[in-house]
Formats: C-alpha cells, structure tokens, sequence
C-alpha cells in the first residue's frame, strides 16, 4: 500500500485515481490542482507521501516546474509524471521522475507507474 499525492488540474481525474487506488489498497493523502497549490500542500504535509502523481500542463506553474521545487525539498520523492506532451519525458526522468506515462493513461497503466515509482 502507498500513500499518494495527486496533482492535476482535471477534477475527474480525481476522483477516479482515488477510487482506483483504492481499491487495490492505496490510499491518496492529499490532491491539488495547479502546481503552486501542489507546492504549498507538499510543504506542509508530514509525513510527505510515498508517491506523487504529476500532471505536466496545469495552471500556474506546470509540472516540471512544481517536480523540481518538491525535489529540492524531498530528493527521493517518488513521482509519476504524467503528459499528453511525449516530448517532454526525457525532460521528465532527466529531472528526477520515477516513472512517466503519456496521458491518456489507462489504469492498468496507471497502477503500474505507481507500483514503478515505488521499488525506485
């Protein structure tokens, strides 16, 4: 089981990682929307959770932005990029990213980045 942080701006999304998860026995800590909430949430929070799920194009500051400031913080945080943009995932793993998956993400896939980011 994992604790996990979902950062991303589309609500549906939401809703269904964290029904997903829960199910196979997962549990999500905490969610934001754009990535200066994410920042602000991230620095608050103890403990910081096992995994983050991270959405490239949001409001605010985009996800390699956000990945970068949660990573001087946490330098082992384990975090699931995640675009609808394939050329920004060398970018990704380069910057610290566990895992990556191009949106749209199935669940199985999804599940599976997860169950990656954790035995990095």
């Amino acid at each position: 089981m994992a604790t996990i942080f979902i950062i991303d701006d589309e609500a549906i999304l939401h809703k269904l990682y964290k029904d997903v998860f829960a199910i196979k026995g997962h549990q999500v800590v905490a969610d934001a929307y754009d990535g200066e909430e994410a920042i602000r949430k991230f620095m608050a929070m103890e403990p910081k959770p096992e995994v983050i799920i991270l959405d490239h194009r949001m409001p605010n500051k985009d996800g390699l932005e956000a990945m970068r400031e949660i990573l001087s913080v946490q330098p082992n945080a384990r975090i699931v990029f995640i675009s609808a943009d394939a050329n920004v995932r060398d970018q990704a793993m380069k910057s610290g990213a566990a895992s990556f998956g191009l949106k749209p993400v199935t669940i199985r896939h999804m599940l599976d980045l997860v169950e990656t980011a954790m035995v990095t």
